[in-house]
């Protein structure tokens, strides 16, 4: 795998592949203060659009990509956003974008998950979702999952949930867990599913993948 995946605290990774760099979920300001073409949030709450217009500021000609109620935030960049509805995908240089419509669970507002791909690599990322559905199928290398519960899927519940897809993921990465243990997460996966390959992210580190 040629991705360089970039854990950035919450549920925020920098994905970056011959010279081109995405940008999901910005949690802080400081995670939007990267090098990168492309940002894309999964849904409005702040804890993950925080980022947006340091990034934007930082890289003049990088784009916007999400769903509608996250670009009403950011009317400063209606130049420079892409409108991410579910079933599209969006083509920028390299990296597909498909769009995935998720469920959030308290607090709900639109969820727009999204499965990256550049070559033969791919990574999804949920945002906040109670449900993983829209990936079963999906094929992918690398899934971020969040494991706080109420607002998203719990330890118990992204494990059943992952049960559900058609072929074992060879990579997951548990994210926006707050009080939960990942590493607990982690070994109860391994436990259920001994194919899939469970890796706790190190804030600032790239995944070894």
């Amino acid at each position: 795998m040629e991705l360089n995946i970039m854990y950035l605290g919450q549920s925020g990774f920098l994905i970056s592949k011959d010279e081109s760099s995405l940008l999901i979920d910005p949690y802080g300001e400081k995670s939007g203060d990267v090098e990168g073409d492309l940002v894309y949030c999964t849904h409005a709450h702040s804890d993950h659009t925080s980022g947006v217009p340091a990034f934007m500021e930082r890289n003049p000609k990088a784009i916007l990509v999400a769903n509608h109620e996250v670009i009403q935030k950011f009317q400063k960049f209606k130049d420079r956003v892409v409108v991410a509805r579910e079933g599209e995908i969006y083509n920028h240089g390299n990296w597909a974008l498909e769009f995935i419509k998720g469920e959030h669970g308290l607090l709900g507002c639109l969820n727009m998950m999204v499965a990256v791909r550049n070559g033969e690599d791919s990574f999804g990322h949920c945002g906040d979702t109670i449900t993983l559905k829209g990936f079963y199928n999906a094929g992918l290398n690398v899934l971020a999952v969040p494991i706080i519960g109420l607002l998203t899927t719990s330890p118990s519940k992204a494990i059943e949930e992952l049960k559900k897809f058609t072929k074992p993921l060879p990579v997951v990465v548990p994210m926006h867990w707050l009080l939960r243990s990942p590493n607990s997460f982690c070994e109860s996966l391994s436990e259920n599913l001994p194919s899939t390959r469970c890796i706790v992210p190190d804030k600032g580190k790239i995944l070894q993948i």
